[in-house]
């Protein structure tokens, strides 16, 4: 069954498995290779120094510089563009959205390896702390062994001058013992002494963890924003361009320069911070951190990197001299255990000095236990992962997540510069152009939707509509009624032969157009009166008549 983690190292794997170590290597390499120049343009020749008033920290300003004129010079032709209009690519819109992902992804996997590396200093810093605690409970044993040890000599020395008859010989042996032991004791405080100068001093680890969770904290929070606002304003952008508005696309252009500004000045950031970044773990992080710890530690580091974990006690750093105090504690053992068996001799199994010399070896079995202890807290396969993690997580897989934001910030960046640079077209490319076709609405007086009858004649629109004098009874816009009341139905004692155009209750619209009528007359027993009051009847009710022949056939296609 494969749970969420599974396919969660499962993606990490298919994305990382061509960045192999001596990929990243390759890259820390070429970016090594910048020239690194200050403000006077000269070469640096410094490989990591975190100085304000070094030349280091002016050539990754220079970097800082260089970006940013690049982006004015790109954002300078964007203006140029925009004035001359050219055509529009809408699939762009793909390509920064995989970069703005990419973004996402390199800003996630840094922070996830930042943590990792934060996490495994941690665990170091604990090691150590223990090494610590450990140290000044075997400096405890030493002490109270050392102090025993007087008082065994204080002890012989009086025991001595209370027996004349005592054997001197074997009292000088025993004092050559007691001083064997005793310089053992203190070689043994010499050595804890230099585990408390190596580890004495973690301030800067400690701070190196703090601030780095905050730091890295707080750059995942700024990435993610500025990021998700530019997803979002692309996201905007497309649905203008798929919804074909313009004010979308104008709203669009004047946000594309904000998060075109917003990417540049990000990536103006993140590659001095890249070069940087480099530089430390190509080479720069041992100087750097010279002046920061001992060199003891820095050894150490190197040692716990590149050692080989097996099980045993005695893999620990030569810098640290675990094996020099069990050596010296072995010695002393043996001595002590000598100088046991002579002082019993000597003083007749004395209960004080046998008292004595049993708290001495209390305190050198306590001095034993505590050299396991350190010895094991301090061993290759103890500290190896944590420091492997915390190099790997740093050096390897945080640098190349920020190598991944920066070529995604810095192709986003081009991308939007050429998005910007087709986008001034679609601010008319949107535009409704006029059309013959108007969409017939609610409120139209000639056509209403949702309704089967036809409105009265306005203007005479209705003429050649058959509709318009059939709906409801109506002849010619008039109800049956009042044409029977005043007289002018068509059937009121009108001889078959005469037209119908000559009444004065006929339409208006069938005077004016009746030579523009099409259909052929129904009889030829038209007689020349009724011509004639009809041609007198169009030219007095013509309200064309005044007009020119073009302005007449201009408005007769409104007409019909």
């Amino acid at each position: 069954m494969t749970t969420i983690a599974d396919g969660k190292n499962m993606c990490d794997f298919i994305l990382l498995g061509c960045w192999t170590p001596s990929f990243v290597e390759n890259i820390i390499g070429w970016l090594n290779a910048l020239p690194h120049i200050n403000y006077k343009f000269r070469q640096v020749k410094e490989t990591f120094n975190l100085d304000i008033d070094g030349d280091y920290v002016q050539s990754l300003v220079v970097f800082c510089g260089l970006s940013l004129l690049l982006a004015v010079l790109l954002l300078l032709l964007i203006v140029i563009t925009w004035v001359c209009q050219c055509c529009l690519k809408k699939s762009d819109n793909c390509h920064l959205f995989r970069f703005t992902g990419a973004c996402l992804y390199g800003n996630e996997h840094t922070n996830k390896s930042v943590n990792s590396a934060a996490s495994g200093l941690a665990d170091v810093n604990q090691n150590i702390r223990l090494a610590i605690a450990q140290t000044n409970k075997l400096n405890a044993s030493q002490f109270e062994a050392s102090k025993h040890v007087e008082e065994l000599t204080v002890l012989i020395e009086r025991k001595s001058k209370e027996a004349p008859t005592i054997n001197q010989t074997l009292v000088r042996e025993a004092d050559a013992l007691l001083t064997e032991v005793s310089d053992k004791l203190d070689d043994v405080s010499n050595q804890i002494l230099k585990i408390g100068q190596i580890f004495g001093d973690l301030k800067f680890l400690d701070k190196s963890r703090i601030y780095g969770h905050r730091v890295e904290f707080e750059r995942w929070i700024l990435c993610i924003t500025l990021i998700s606002i530019m997803i979002c304003v692309l996201f905007a952008g497309v649905i203008a361009f798929c919804r074909q508005s313009r004010k979308g696309a104008i709203l669009f252009s004047g946000l594309g320069i904000v998060i075109f500004i917003v990417s540049w000045i990000m990536f103006s950031l993140v590659f001095p911070i890249t070069v940087a970044y480099a530089d430390f773990c190509g080479g720069g992080a041992t100087p750097f951190l010279e002046t920061k710890i001992n060199q003891e530690v820095i050894q150490t580091f190197h040692f716990y990197k590149d050692c080989v974990p097996k099980p045993s006690h005695d893999n620990v750093p030569p810098k640290i001299p675990v094996s020099q105090i069990n050596n010296f504690y072995s010695t002393l053992e043996a001595n002590q255990q000598k100088l046991e068996g002579l002082l019993f001799t000597l003083f007749n199994r004395s209960e004080e000095v046998e008292l004595i010399s049993r708290e001495i070896s209390s305190d050198i079995s306590n001095s034993f236990k505590s050299i396991g202890a350190l010895e094991a807290t301090l061993s290759c396969y103890n500290i190896h992962d944590d420091v492997i993690a915390m190099y790997e997580g740093f050096c390897t897989n945080g640098f190349l997540g920020t190598v991944i934001v920066t070529s995604a910030l810095f192709m986003l960046g081009l991308f939007l510069f050429i998005l910007l640079l087709l986008v001034s077209r679609s601010w008319h490319i949107f535009v409704r152009l006029p059309s013959d076709y108007v969409e017939v609405g609610e409120d139209d007086h000639f056509s209403p939707r949702g309704q089967d009858n036809m409105p009265d004649n306005v203007y005479d629109t209705n003429i050649f509509n058959p509709r318009a004098r059939q709906i409801g009874g109506m002849v010619d816009g008039v109800p049956p009624a009042a044409a029977l009341s005043n007289g002018s139905a068509v059937n009121n004692h009108q001889p078959p032969t005469t037209s119908l155009l000559v009444e004065s209750s006929t339409a208006t619209w069938l005077r004016n157009n009746a030579t523009h009528a099409s259909a052929p007359p129904a009889t030829n027993t038209i007689n020349s009166h009724s011509a004639g009051l009809r041609n007198s009847n169009y030219q007095l009710n013509n309200p064309y008549r005044h007009y020119t022949q073009q302005q007449q056939e201009f408005q007769e296609q409104f007409d019909i």
